[in-house]
């Protein structure tokens, strides 16, 4: 199989698979920081990222945060961030933003899934359909 065909193979699983692409995606970024700073958390490490950090800071950062799952119908004034969600990540002004949901399908395109392929010796939990197409991918001369 060529390599062109295998990643639209591969980005065709990851649409219908999305669970699996979001575990691929943050496993890649484990290995190479794929997401740099869009990276989604377990609200339970929030701690973890301000140790060593004054609580106005901290204040600060989530008065200006909001929450991602939540805006009214002109989607202008996004609901306040919730501490009480499973998920947060940062907005482009480092404010927290506070999500139930982990989804990186935004990023899902040939460009990931062929640098997923070039790391994917390096990475955990492939999936095993992503595994074999991978594994039958013929060298171009």
């Amino acid at each position: 199989m060529t390599r062109e065909k295998a990643v639209k193979e591969i980005l065709t699983y990851f649409e219908n698979n999305l669970d699996d692409f979001n575990n691929a995606i943050q496993a890649l970024d484990d290995y190479d920081g794929y997401l740099g700073d869009d990276r989604i958390y377990p609200m339970e490490y929030l701690n973890d990222f301000y140790t060593n950090t004054e609580p106005d800071e901290i204040l600060r950062r989530a008065f200006y945060g909001y929450n991602g799952d939540y805006t009214d119908q002109d989607g202008s004034h996004p609901a306040p961030f919730n501490p009480n969600s499973e998920y947060f990540y940062y907005n482009g002004y480092g404010n927290l933003v506070s999500t139930n949901y982990i989804d990186y399908s935004i990023r899902l395109d040939e460009y990931f899934v062929n640098d997923y392929i070039d790391n994917y010796p390096h990475l955990w939990d492939v999936p095993e359909a992503v595994e074999n197409i991978i594994d039958n991918i013929e060298e171009e001369l």
